[in-house]
């Protein structure tokens, strides 16, 4: 048995934009009573649009609990593609964000950067608090089991913390479900950065020395891992290169005046909406030719086109600056709801549920605003004066000739 989809479809529908615009007004009224967000955007409105991503894969979760929960069906992806795109869809454009936001570090070529620096940097921006919500997830699992740390805890604590994997914790076997399986992104990123990030800054090293422009070095990113996934070979690492490789080469048109002030004009935003329609109404993912809709639309967005002023409102800075703990800790929330609170969701009938969505999406982005000041900013903070300190002190500049 299914969810009715028509009733149930249109509701999802409805109450996840509703989700959206509650959590914008949540983060404004987060930002009136003082809430920390950057000074000015940092690359176009991708602040604005980071928080939007995090608030869809938690309404794209919350659809396949109520597969899980209610009617038995499997842990899988979603059958109507743009519910699966909330989820994998977003997942893309995160990957492009990072492409983008780490190209310069690459630009400066593999001998000019200080890669201490940069590690130590990811390490205390994603690995606190992912280390809390392995602590906030074994702690579920000893509630509901009774079970306690064993000789192999120490291992999955390496694993999960890594990103590695989601191992069995304490012996549960659906451990992973409790945060809603999300580490499989992490751990693609942390490929990105020690070993994509690094040949990509060797590449630009190269290209300056026989005098090929920058550009060339993603899209020879983009064409190898675009082939290897349609050959199939090289496992997933390869995979998600074209995504990286996207927000690498949206800094690259960006970079040039005349290109960023078209894709920011009013006809680039009307020309990448109605481009997105088909891509996340016909395909599952951005891995299809779906892809170049998406990699438009993130130009749009890095080069600062407002989309009408959606990805500018001062709310959604907020739950922009939030975004890392909205994706790793939604999942924890519904898994309580839909395991541990299993009479709330079977009292409501399937149309009535996604009202829940707004409460939850409210919810969550009043939790990660918490653990943002008390975990993330401050671990973050740390580790950039961490990295500072070790970096090399500069030569001095020699004398000059009077």
């Amino acid at each position: 048995m299914s969810l009715p989809v028509d009733t149930f479809t249109l509701s999802f529908l409805f109450f996840y934009l509703v989700s959206l615009v509650g959590a914008v007004l949540v983060g404004g009224a987060l930002r009136r009573g003082g809430f920390p967000v950057p000074k000015g955007p940092r690359y176009g409105n991708i602040d604005g649009l980071r928080g939007f991503l995090a608030l869809s894969v938690l309404s794209h979760h919350f659809w396949i609990w109520t597969q899980v929960a209610l009617y038995g069906q499997p842990w899988s992806a979603a059958d109507l593609p743009f519910v699966n795109q909330l989820g994998a869809g977003a997942v893309a454009l995160f990957f492009m964000i990072t492409g983008l936001v780490f190209y310069p570090t690459a630009l400066k070529g593999i001998g000019h950067v200080f890669w201490p620096k940069i590690y130590i940097g990811r390490f205390f921006r994603i690995v606190p608090l992912v280390a809390v919500s392995f602590l906030l997830i074994s702690l579920v699992i000893a509630l509901r089991t009774g079970a306690r740390p064993d000789a192999s805890y120490a291992r999955a604590a390496i694993e999960w913390i890594s990103a590695h994997r989601e191992v069995p914790i304490m012996g549960y076997a659906d451990s992973g479900r409790v945060n809603a399986l999300v580490l499989w992104s992490l751990w693609q990123e942390w490929l990105f950065y020690l070993i994509l990030l690094p040949a990509v800054a060797l590449g630009l090293q190269l290209a300056r020395a026989v005098r090929l422009p920058s550009w060339t070095v993603p899209l020879l990113v983009l064409i190898v891992g675009a082939a290897a996934h349609l050959a199939r070979v090289g496992g997933n690492m390869p995979t998600f290169w074209p995504l990286f490789a996207a927000g690498m080469l949206a800094y690259e048109l960006c970079a040039r005046d005349a290109v960023r002030r078209w894709l920011a004009s009013r006809t680039a935003a009307v020309l990448a909406t109605l481009a997105m329609v088909p891509a996340v109404t016909l395909s599952h993912h951005a891995l299809t030719p779906a892809f170049f809709a998406f990699a438009f639309f993130f130009c749009c967005v890095a080069a600062g086109n407002r989309f009408g002023g959606v990805f500018s409102l001062p709310g959604a800075a907020v739950v922009g600056e939030i975004s890392f703990g909205i994706y790793l800790l939604h999942g924890i929330m519904l898994n309580l709801l839909f395991v541990d609170a299993t009479p709330i969701v079977r009292g409501l009938p399937p149309a009535a549920l996604p009202l829940l969505i707004p409460v939850l999406a409210a919810l969550i982005v009043l939790v990660t605003a918490a653990t943002y000041l008390l975990i993330e900013r401050p671990a973050w903070r740390f580790g950039k004066r961490l990295g500072e300190r070790l970096r090399p002190a500069a030569a001095p500049a020699p004398a000059t000739a009077p």
